[in-house]
């Protein structure tokens, strides 16, 4: 009885490891960066592209965005690109992980459709909860 039931949990947690074996490792090590961390692979800066938020931001460090990048990654990606609307404030957040087939180290967009038209302001927000303004986009 012991052996079959050690048997059937053996069975359950291979199964569920091989089901996210892809995506483990970025899961264990997903991590919300500060806004110290983006400036230190090279910044970040918003521009609206039609209803679609660009945001420029590398996280390798191998490309000046708003300033020279001071720290280099070759093993993260940008898992992804958390956006949030308070009122009419847009709060990003990047979110990455090890790097796997797939990822990239750029941010990419957000997709505004779904967000009311008008002015907005852009923010960074820091896991701490405090704010880096990324400037103010019109939303039509």
């Amino acid at each position: 009885m012991r052996n079959s039931t050690l048997l059937l949990l053996s069975v359950i947690v291979l199964a569920f490891a091989t089901c996210c074996r892809a995506d483990l490792a970025g899961f264990i090590s997903a991590h919300r960066r500060d806004w110290s961390f983006i400036e230190s692979v090279g910044g970040m800066k918003v521009k609206l592209v039609g209803r679609a938020l660009q945001v420029t931001c590398d996280v390798s460090g191998n490309h000046t965005v708003t300033h020279k990048p001071t720290l280099m990654n070759s093993a993260i990606g940008v898992r992804k690109l958390q956006c949030s609307r308070s009122g009419r404030t847009l709060r990003l957040t990047v979110v990455t992980s090890v790097i796997r087939k797939g990822m990239s180290s750029s941010c990419g967009s957000v997709d505004l459709t779904k967000y009311p038209a008008g002015n907005y302001d852009v923010v960074y927000l820091n896991p701490d909860g405090s704010i880096q303004p990324l400037g103010r986009i019109k939303n039509s």
